[in-house]
């Protein structure tokens, strides 16, 4: 029997049945173990080899492709070696757990890429693109995740910081040299330069809605009284039956989701209950959903099927209102805060879609730029700016204290640092990782 706690299996595919699946093995006896299940008695680095895995009593398990990764020339940087073996969960579980009575654990959520994290391969930030990466919801998301994963982010934040500790070696310099008075075109040098890294600071954070709105999507509710074409209208868009559609009031009780794109931008529709008066227990929770949803909503349809209907609801967020029914009422004046459709037949649909693609300033992303995509690389990246600023306002008085406006100036480095993973407290990193699959 073989032990050690550092290597590790999983399955790098998703469960199910399939052609082909993969398990990961990781760690210092990952080539040891299959050599002792495969029995080989030599493993080429980056060589496919096909071999039968065997179980207990020389049993013949699968017939499988061996490939290994030998340190540092890895996905982790450590030794790995992946199996190719018939996508069948039984054949996959039987291989794992053959895998670990020979001394392998099974791998933790995000593992493999720590590992790699751990072993320098990749930064913080192309770890999280990993998880962007396989969750991406449209070919623009795709782009800008696999760009990030390929150092691109990482790469403008490294250089923003070197320009930062190139004024902070400055700064320091002066002051070490405090017996020489400081010449105001030194002053005047220094701002200069931290003017160019606020700009370069702000224009990175400038991508952060676009990325936001790339990975994320925008939530989009559809509301309005009953039976006004809601869920004629979310079938539509989907092009399935996602919504039941009746002529009798409170059909739907509960929101239906449809994710298209739009523009390139995933666009979540939420499809809600019915606004009014009711008794039932059920609608009222289903109204109260409804309710719920318009509050955390990017934008809102409005949707009602009476043209003499003029009370309309306001709402703190971007709004359409939505004139359905086209197809069944008499020629209307156009109006350009109410655009009228037919949900059934499609009739102005496309121009529905083209008007919230202006409202919410959704474009095709085309941009090679790299894009800031969570929350937290935002607050980061602001925390960073902030500092610069304050220590641009600091060079602004008349006696600048020096040591403060370094002290800032390494305050907006350390925060671009815990973004790349340089100095990021253990909570932090954990918390990326354990949101990546286990074969991840």
């Amino acid at each position: 029997m073989i032990s050690g706690d550092a290597t590790f299996v999983a399955p790098a595919t998703p469960f199910g049945h399939s052609g082909v699946a993969v398990i990961r093995i990781n760690g210092p006896l990952s080539c040891q173990i299959i050599k002792t299940i495969t029995k080989l008695k030599t493993l080429v680095p980056r060589t496919a080899t096909l071999a039968n895995i065997y179980g207990d009593g020389n049993e013949i398990v699968d017939e499988c492709i061996i490939t290994k990764f030998k340190s540092p020339s890895s996905y982790t940087g450590d030794d790995l070696v992946e199996i190719s073996c018939h996508g069948n969960p039984v054949i996959v579980d039987r291989v794992i757990g053959i895998i670990i009575n020979n001394g392998a654990r099974l791998a933790e959520p995000g593992e493999f890429t720590k590992r790699a994290f751990i072993n320098g391969k990749i930064d913080l930030i192309q770890a999280e693109a990993v998880g962007a990466l396989i969750q991406s919801k449209s070919n623009a998301a795709a782009r800008i995740n696999r760009q990030t994963l390929g150092g691109e982010l990482s790469k403008a934040l490294n250089k923003l910081n070197q320009s930062l500790v190139s004024v902070v070696g400055k700064i320091e310099h002066a002051i070490d040299i405090s017996e020489v008075e400081i010449q105001e075109s030194f002053y005047k040098k220094c701002k200069q330069e931290i003017d160019i890294t606020i700009e370069t600071t702000e224009r990175v954070l400038s991508t952060f809605k676009a990325g936001k709105m790339l990975n994320e999507g925008i939530r989009v509710v559809i509301t309005g009284k009953p039976n006004v074409g809601k869920s004629t209208l979310i079938n539509y868009l989907s092009g399935t039956q996602k919504a039941i559609v009746s002529e009798i009031p409170g059909t739907t009780r509960d929101t239906v989701e449809s994710m298209i794109s739009i523009g390139g931008i995933p666009v979540r529709f939420i499809d809600t209950a019915g606004i009014h008066a009711t008794e039932d227990k059920v609608e009222k929770i289903g109204i109260n959903k409804a309710n719920q949803e318009i509050d955390s909503a990017d934008m809102i349809l409005y949707m009602f099927d009476d043209p003499k209907q003029h009370e309309l609801p306001q709402y703190d967020c971007p709004n359409v209102y939505i004139l359905n029914k086209k197809d069944l009422h008499e020629k209307i004046e156009n109006d350009d805060s109410i655009i009228h459709i037919s949900a059934k037949l499609g009739i102005n649909v496309d121009f529905l879609l083209e008007k919230m693609k202006k409202l919410m300033s959704i474009n095709p992303i085309a941009s090679d730029t790299p894009h800031l995509t969570s929350q937290h690389q935002y607050t980061a990246i602001n925390t960073s700016l902030s500092s610069q600023q304050t220590a641009l306002g600091l060079l602004n008085h008349p006696l600048p204290e020096m040591e403060l406006v370094a002290f800032e100036l390494r305050e907006s480095i350390d925060a671009i640092d815990t973004l790349l993973g340089k100095t990021s407290p253990d909570d932090i990193l954990n918390n990326i990782f354990k949101t990546l699959c286990v074969g991840k």
